[in-house]
């Protein structure tokens, strides 16, 4: 089968001429196909040189015309222009066009009005789509390749007909950003409208519904633990600084996810109880999810128990009246919490990216109306008005989410004990933002 492929600007007459040629081939022979692509005057020189420098041709006239000897999209050959085409065509098939010169350019202006028509349909179908804008900053990090998929799914985001996602990450790397954008596509989604690249914080975040900050993984390799740590820390208080400036997000809209934490514990939990991770619920996480937090069981409870009580599969009971060991709870349980991504990063070699991505989807879909009403989440947030703690420190709480929007949880025991705790993990988060804070001014 003869499969060629033409392409001209659209308000050229022997573009014209060619293609209705082409047209009478494919209707008389059955095994001529031909592939047509109409270029605006304005962008037919750019198209032809990238055309030609990806190819290895030499052309500068339109049409251009080459064949695939494959399926369309493999490799082609080269044919040449318009006469290139006619001769072909006449020694070939015997078929040649007597096509006069007005009749050329009457064809050539009909063309570049219907393709100009043909632009402005889709444009304004494309007006009509209203997608729900989501960013990820720091795309680079592998746990956005774990999240996009579901990310894009009606079970996360069920508002949403379409959704555009745009993929930041400040100085990075092009080509990578430009190889997930082609990955992100290749999907097939059927929610997904558009994918944008951005490696410019000051172009970020524009429309942005959903924005999600991952950790910069691209530190580099010779950095102390410290220096990545306060590399992270820098670049997040940068993003975060400048959604709530530039971009005048009210911080209650603003939260850091606690939910692997919350996983962690209930898989430690499930463990000692000889269950599945899913049947214990309602973890508690306080304080500071990066680094000095508690785990808290006053509200933890667990399903089908193999116990001396039993009950049917709703049934369930207080962690807090089955682990007796409160020696255990307060010390190697908080340590194993405390040390399961490191152990696994030491253990995989690469961080927790898939446990990172769920704990991230498992907080969207509760924001976005999926999760029960009661259902208590631990999320890290500013502590205005929260336990006399300090005004501008975000510490993990316990909350509910109804109707989109989530409120700390008022029927908890909060202790001396736990008090104390709190207030440690704020003063500690201040000396690192201080610390933090002190060696920007020094670099400036």
């Amino acid at each position: 089968m003869a499969k060629f492929v033409m392409a001209g600007k659209t308000d050229c007459p022997y573009y014209a001429k060619a293609e209705l040629l082409a047209d009478k081939l494919q209707r008389s022979l059955p095994n001529f196909r031909i592939h047509k692509i109409s270029i605006l005057p304005d962008d037919w020189k750019n198209w032809l040189e990238d055309t030609c420098i990806r190819n290895g041709w030499k052309h500068d006239e339109s049409p251009l015309v080459w064949r695939e000897l494959v399926h369309q999209g493999g490799k082609g050959v080269f044919l040449g222009g318009f006469e290139d085409f006619l001769e072909h065509c006449q020694m070939y098939y015997n078929i040649t066009s007597d096509m006069s010169e007005e009749m050329m350019q009457s064809i050539a202006k009909e063309n570049l009005v219907t393709k100009v028509n043909l632009i402005m349909e889709e444009q304004h179908r494309a007006s009509l789509i209203q997608p729900l804008h989501i960013w990820i900053s720091s795309a680079l990090n592998p746990t956005c390749n774990m999240l996009i998929p579901s990310l894009l799914s009606a079970e996360v985001v069920s508002q949403a007909s379409a959704i555009s996602l745009h993929l930041l990450h400040v100085e990075g790397n092009q080509e990578e950003l430009q190889s997930l954008k082609m990955e992100t596509e290749d999907l097939a989604l059927p929610q997904l409208h558009q994918v944008t690249i951005h490696t410019d914080l000051k172009e970020a975040f524009q429309k942005a519904e959903i924005i999600l900050l991952l950790d910069d993984h691209l530190c580099e390799v010779t950095d102390s633990k410290d220096v990545q740590e306060q590399k992270k820390m820098k670049a997040i208080a940068d993003r975060c600084s400048f959604l709530l400036k530039a971009c005048s997000i009210d911080c209650r809209h603003v939260v850091a996810v606690a939910t692997q934490l919350e996983n962690e514990a209930r898989a430690a939990i499930a463990s000692k109880l000889k269950v599945r991770t899913s049947e214990v619920t309602d973890v508690i996480v306080w304080g500071d999810v990066g680094d000095r937090f508690y785990i808290d069981l006053q509200r933890a409870n667990v399903f089908n128990y193999n116990g001396p009580i039993k009950g049917p599969p709703f049934f369930s009971q207080p962690v807090l009246e089955i682990v007796y060991d409160r020696e255990w709870l307060e010390s190697d349980f908080q340590d194993i919490v405390r040390c399961q991504q490191a152990a696994v990063v030491s253990k995989t070699h690469h961080g927790t990216h898939m446990s990172t991505a769920n704990g991230i989807l498992t907080l969207l879909k509760a924001w976005n109306k999926t999760s029960v009403p009661s259902q208590v989440f631990s999320v890290g947030v500013l502590c205005t008005g929260h336990y006399d703690l300090p005004d501008d420190v975000v510490l993990s709480f316990p909350v509910t989410f109804t109707d989109g929007r989530w409120s700390v949880v008022s029927d908890v025991t909060v202790g001396d004990d736990l008090k104390q705790r709190l207030q440690l993990s704020a003063s500690e988060l201040r000396k690192k933002m201080l610390i933090l804070e002190s060696t920007s001014e020094g670099k400036t």
